[in-house]
């Protein structure tokens, strides 16, 4: 009887304890639109380390800053509570706080392309402040009675006074209906279309040899709040001011070694080409493309004997003069700037390695052109090289440069949502592209490509497509197009190419 008493009394426990599960799961339900897809929301902040009061004492412009409005901010409050993210005059009721842990130059660069703060290699807390559809302002928290403040193309440092915060009445403007809403992208609805430039890696061959890498395009358009069939065609077809051309890698044999060439060609104009070719007989050339362009390639060349699938440099290289093998050094394209920020963090590098590394490595003295593009976290960044002295058994060192991509190498380069979000909708993701009018998220894992509606800043959580990849496939290229016009354009391109494609 004892027994069957104390079997009651842990049944009535664990009976209560699945009620109790079952309330808290029906107070936090998140709402999901009949057939429009669950949309994922960000957490809030459960403790606001920037609560309270605080006061910027000096500024730097970064873009569009107006130096008026901030000699105006160095007279007033600042304040962040649970309810209320007060600027000046300005201020945005309910506000939604993100935070994330990491390196502030790595912020400053990829969010802002701002260079002219180092603020050293250890990671801080950042807090961005937004509404349901645009960032109110960032605030990077350098310890508990100081931190930087970017609010509208401005960097602020700021101090503490106190615990104490605004209210609605102590302010002014509701910046939620007077910035916020009147900066949506007027484009959301309209047509959109992408060119995604893909790469698939070598396969060794029977020989001991390595094959070409594979290039192709695929032509993705939305219209109609309709996903149209992917279009496929080989090689890489490259949107440029002056019309389309067409890159491919040409993969042949000579004089009993590997010649691998760029092959540049305006399409429809056949007599503008351009191509690489080894300077000298008597070695393997291998060439592969990582990143492409409206005005620019970034490639990766190996040059020897025994090529092992690790390349010896990496090279910039124009796209309507690729004849030569010498890159476009950093300071050339993006200038004094970004060569000073690859002097600094390939002195770095250099400090960071053992002996017996630099003993494998040209240490010597920086070579500006050895600099690539590579993407982290939905964003393109520069990567330098340090190349190995033995290229057939090392591949080498690379390097972040914490320098923006400029117009000049990327257009658009703009996630619309967060990482965050992305990893939580998908988690395999390994990288995502937005459109630039906000609509599209195309998510990349390893094996596809998942699309996704963005509504109210934030990912609808129905896919509308997906594209698979091949194995090993990595995206080069991602170049977009807005307005039906546009797209109806591009589409006919696309259809002209894959027809003549057919033809004998």
């Amino acid at each position: 009887m004892k027994l069957n008493g104390v079997y009651m009394r842990i049944k009535i426990k664990i009976l209560t304890i699945l009620l109790l599960t079952m309330s808290l799961i029906g107070c936090t339900s998140i709402s999901k639109p009949k057939d429009q897809g669950e949309i994922i929301v960000a957490p809030k902040v459960a403790k606001l380390d920037i609560n309270g009061s605080w006061k910027a004492t000096n500024y730097e412009i970064m873009d569009s800053g107006d130096k008026n409005e901030a000699e105006d901010l160095l007279t007033r409050r600042i304040s962040f509570n649970s309810e209320l993210a007060a600027i000046g005059h300005n201020y945005l009721g309910n506000p939604k706080y993100k935070l994330k842990v990491m390196n502030p130059n790595y912020f400053l660069v990829n969010e802002y392309k701002w260079t002219k703060t180092d603020l050293g290699n250890k990671d801080v807390e950042i807090t961005s402040v937004s509404d349901d559809n645009n960032v109110f302002c960032d605030f990077i928290k350098l310890d508990n009675n100081s931190g930087l403040l970017i609010y509208k193309g401005v960097l602020y440092n700021l101090t503490k006074t106190d615990d104490s915060t605004l209210r609605q009445w102590d302010v002014g403007v509701n910046v939620r209906s007077e910035d916020s809403m009147a900066n949506l992208n007027k484009n959301y609805n309209d047509p959109i279309g992408v060119l995604i430039g893909l790469k698939s890696s070598r396969e060794k061959l029977s020989t001991g040899e390595y094959g070409p890498a594979g290039y192709r395009t695929l032509w993705v358009s939305f219209k109609d709040d309709k996903l149209n069939e992917p279009k496929e065609i080989k090689d890489l077809l490259v949107p440029r001011m002056n019309g389309f051309w067409s890159i491919k890698v040409n993969y042949t044999e000579n004089k009993g070694y590997i010649d691998e060439e760029f092959e540049v060609t305006q399409v429809n104009e056949k007599e503008q080409m351009s191509k690489v070719r080894p300077m000298a007989l008597g070695y393997d050339l291998y060439r592969d493309i990582s990143f492409i362009g409206n005005d620019y390639i970034a490639t990766q060349y190996y040059k020897g004997t025994n090529f092992k699938n690790n390349y010896f440099a990496e090279q910039i290289l124009p796209v309507d003069n690729t004849k030569t093998l010498k890159g476009v050094d950093i300071g050339t394209l993006l200038g004094e700037e970004a060569q000073k920020s690859f002097y600094m963090a390939w002195n770095d590098q250099v400090g960071n390695l053992s002996k017996e590394a630099k003993e494998k490595l040209n240490v010597g003295a920086p070579n500006y052109e050895n600099y690539t593009m590579i993407r982290k976290n939905g964003h393109w960044l520069i990567q330098g090289k340090i190349s190995a002295n033995d290229q057939d058994n090392f591949n080498g060192v690379s390097f972040n440069i914490n320098y923006p991509p400029t117009k000049k190498l990327v257009n658009h380069d703009k996630l619309f949502v967060s990482w965050n979000s992305i990893k939580e909708v998908v988690p395999a993701a390994v990288d995502a592209y937005t459109a630039y009018n906000g609509r599209l998220v195309f998510i990349v894992t390893k094996d596809k490509i998942d699309i996704y509606q963005i509504r109210n800043g934030s990912i609808v959580t129905n896919s509308i497509g997906t594209i698979n990849l091949k194995n090993d496939e990595s995206v080069v290229m991602c170049e977009w197009v807005v307005t039906g016009q546009s797209v109806d354009k591009w589409d006919k391109v696309v259809n002209l190419i894959k027809d003549s494609d057919k033809k004998p």
